[in-house]
């Protein structure tokens, strides 16, 4: 059981905005100010690194920007699933950690509006290089709250990075950015550069206070030190022309981390959810006690609040008290909490049906406060994926390796990675029609795989809390097929489409494919099933209630 994780922290409006106010109303400590810069930094990308190979300055614009950055994408639940729709706002530039993970550069598209640090494709498109991949493998994932603490920290889809800084270092040297898995030392060395050869006359730089990085990474310019409240941390300044490549990533790894580690989910009355407002407005507590487990707080939660409509003292949110229609600023849904979303609660915590409510069940991946229990589960997403096109039965039947097997043709199976590049990675890749052996089997990819090796105790004791379905490690690998991450369902409106390869465009479509999921694996359908999948039990019936206790987890970032 997981221990019991620290709530939701005030989220800052300049945190979630492009932060176009001006750099000196900035209130922001510095670490995480600079860090939002590093998030935006385009010229980190192979793309650029080829433009300075070139001729190009390290200071100069690109004078043709990435080509597949020229459109954004947009999901639409039929074949081809993806089109390029609107006009990128990265038009003109290379790749950064922005580009997947969004946030206000569509607001004023209604077709497309805010994000909660997500894109809108399925799968994000890449700049193109010769090993022909143009979309990554999985649906971008929301950034806010996914370094909330907790034990056994995993991050990514398929549980593949044990710390944030390990994930940082991977993107910025990875295919995200454009790198391929041998260029790994060039692209380090393409990062130190650029922070080096820094000279704050960039349009990025100008937008966070105009100072270059060498300046932002020692607190020391010509005419002495930068203003206290762009300074980061005395223990983390540097000066960058006296350190290794090594030392100036990891200098920029911890600003981004500092960055990441501050998008949180909001806990003042100024940007409340629906279903935090609730809970304010009855005194219900908005998280665990000390030492109390989730599943114990959800408990409690649900019994206080048939406590209190029992004895008709119950409250309802009728309006946001933030805004002057009493609406959402950025949701076009209405800004409640009434009887159609407590009966959706209800649901949701439910673990046993009753005469005329489902068991969503949902609380046991899906705890509140945060709404995942960060671990990794197998609810059949991939087999669907599969099955569309090789037909019913056809993931049951599908031949994977035991563990020696694996490693015997691991350049088959398993995924490429600086240590092994040449490595094809078969079951990490979307179905299709041309090779029956390519699926995406999530954990499978990483759990027992030598080259992440940081991540494998935690893994390990996600899958094998019950050390005796793990007697050996043939049985440890087998319950990590198909597993992925548990995602949040906090503001989920601004982070569809949902599933891990993107594929369900809306939540009423979502709820639908829990009642066939969880129905499938009662018959024993689906491989791999989470053993939690056969107790939901829940009917159309059910699907509005979840969908409005669903929607009224979302909320205004501003």
């Amino acid at each position: 059981m997981l221990r019991r994780i620290s709530h939701f922290a005030v989220f800052a409006s300049v945190i979630f905005s492009s932060l176009q106010a001006s750099a000196e109303q900035h209130p922001l400590p510095g670490e995480i100010f600079h860090g939002a810069r590093l998030f935006q930094e385009t010229r980190f990308a192979q793309y650029f690194h080829d433009f300075v190979v070139r001729g190009g300055g390290i200071n100069e614009t690109l004078a043709q920007g990435d080509p597949r950055l020229e459109k954004t994408f947009r999901f639409f639940g039929l074949p081809p699933y993806q089109i390029p729709f609107a006009t990128s706002p990265f038009k003109g530039t290379s790749y950064s950690c922005r580009t997947c993970h969004m946030v206000d550069e569509h607001a004023d598209q209604k077709e497309l509006g805010m994000r909660a640090f997500a894109d809108f494709a399925s799968r994000s498109p890449l700049a193109e290089r010769d090993d022909g991949q143009l979309v990554t493998v999985r649906n971008s994932p929301v950034l806010v709250g996914s370094l909330s603490k907790r034990d056994n920290l995993v991050l990514h889809h398929d549980g593949e990075f044990s710390s944030a800084r390990d994930l940082i270092v991977s993107t910025l040297t990875g295919r995200n950015l454009g790198w391929l898995p041998d260029e790994q030392e060039v692209a380090i060395r393409h990062v130190c550069n650029v922070i080096r050869q820094d000279d704050g006359t960039g349009s990025l730089a100008k937008k966070f206070g105009g100072w270059s990085y060498p300046e932002v990474f020692s607190g020391l310019s010509e005419s002495g030190q930068l203003p206290e409240k762009y300074m980061i941390d005395a223990g983390h300044r540097i000066k960058v022309s006296e350190r290794t490549c090594n030392d100036i990533l990891e200098s920029v790894a911890y600003l981004l981390e500092r960055y990441m580690d501050s998008l949180k989910f909001a806990e003042n009355r100024h940007s409340y959810s629906p279903y935090d407002l609730f809970l304010a407005t009855n005194s219900l507590p908005a998280h665990p006690s000390e030492d109390e487990s989730d599943e114990d707080y959800g408990n409690r939660l649900l019994a206080l609040i048939e406590s209190l409509d029992e004895n008709g003292n119950l409250k309802f949110v009728k309006s946001n008290p933030n805004t002057e229609n009493g609406q959402f600023r950025f949701h076009d849904q209405s800004y409640a909490f009434g009887e159609m979303e407590l009966q959706g609660l209800r649901v949701f915590f439910n673990r046993k049906p009753v005469p005329g409510r489902g068991a969503g069940n949902c609380a046991i991946c899906h705890p509140a406060p945060h709404f995942t229990d960060f671990s990794l589960h197998n609810i059949g997403v991939t087999q669907v994926e599969y099955e569309a096109i090789h037909g019913q039965g056809s993931f049951q039947n599908l031949q994977i390796p035991d563990l020696k097997q694996r490693i015997e043709r691991a350049r088959l199976y398993l995924p490429a990675t600086p240590a092994h590049p040449d490595r094809l990675g078969i079951f990490r890749k979307a179905a299709s029609e041309s090779d029956t052996l390519a699926t995406d089997l999530g954990a499978w990819n990483i759990f027992l795989n030598a080259d992440y090796p940081n991540v494998q105790g935690h893994l390990r004791n996600l899958f094998c809390g019950d050390e005796a379905t793990c007697l050996t490690d043939d049985m440890a690998l087998q319950k990590a097929i198909a597993a992925f991450k548990t995602p949040t369902l906090r503001n989920l409106g601004h982070s569809a489409p949902y599933m891990h390869n993107g594929q369900i465009s809306d939540l009423h479509a979502t709820v639908g494919f829990y009642i066939a999921s969880s129905n499938s694996s009662r018959n024993g359908l689906i491989r791999n099933a989470d053993s939690e999948l056969r107790n939901v039990r829940i009917s159309s019936r059910d699907v509005q209630p979840l969908v409005s206790f669903l929607i009224s987890l979302y909320e205004d970032f501003y």
